[in-house]
């Protein structure tokens, strides 16, 4: 068994009271997973730009760790831990953070350590997520959902094995069969973090 690695440096400056990103920026927020399981709580994340690693971004920890950033290519290196030492680095690179017309600023990547996983993040076109049911069925069949849908600030994720996917749409007040709406053959790319809108009147 390979010996703990201690942790001698430091990740992150200390978290600070939430402050609108300068105009332009972005507030990009981080979550981890190993596999289906989610630890980005014992995760610590570096994010540099592609290309100039001695460029480092403090960020933030807590429930949703997240970073201001200018847009553009980012690396990120994430260390998995265990009573203060790593046992997993994974690096996700040239991931790509702008300020899309959809996101509001506010843009989210997940990590994976274990691999040909990506995910799929789901937000509401109008108003909020909390209103829909939603549930991810490999494409072509839709006897058993894929995953358990995770919940974030304002939207829902599905964290999943990279592959095709037909996503059902309820509203949470009448889920029934008539109220069911598909998004059809939806790509989930390894080792990437894909968003897409609900549209449902």
């Amino acid at each position: 068994m390979r010996a703990l690695v201690p942790l001698v440096f430091l990740f992150a400056a200390p978290a600070r009271a939430q402050v609108p990103p300068p105009a332009g920026d972005v507030t990009a927020e981080f979550r981890v997973f190993a596999g289906h399981e989610e630890i980005t709580a014992t995760t610590r994340l570096r994010v540099m730009p592609t290309g100039k690693r001695e460029r480092v971004t403090a960020v933030a920890q807590g429930p949703h760790p997240s970073a201001t950033l200018a847009p553009g290519i980012y690396d990120v290196q994430a260390f998995r831990m265990r009573q203060d030492a790593v046992v997993g680095i994974r690096w996700a690179e040239r991931l790509v953070v702008m300020q899309y017309p959809d996101e509001g600023g506010r843009h989210l990547e997940v990590i994976n350590f274990e691999p040909n996983f990506g995910a799929l993040q789901l937000r509401a076109a109008h108003g909020e997520m909390r209103a829909y049911e939603v549930a991810a069925f490999p494409a072509g069949d839709r006897t058993t959902p894929s995953a358990s849908p995770v919940r974030g600030s304002d939207y829902v994720l599905f964290v999943l094995p990279a592959g095709q996917y037909d996503i059902r749409v309820r509203h949470a007040a009448a889920p029934d069969a008539e109220d069911t709406h598909w998004l059809l053959d939806v790509e989930v790319p390894a080792d990437r973090t894909r968003m897409k809108q609900i549209d449902v009147p």
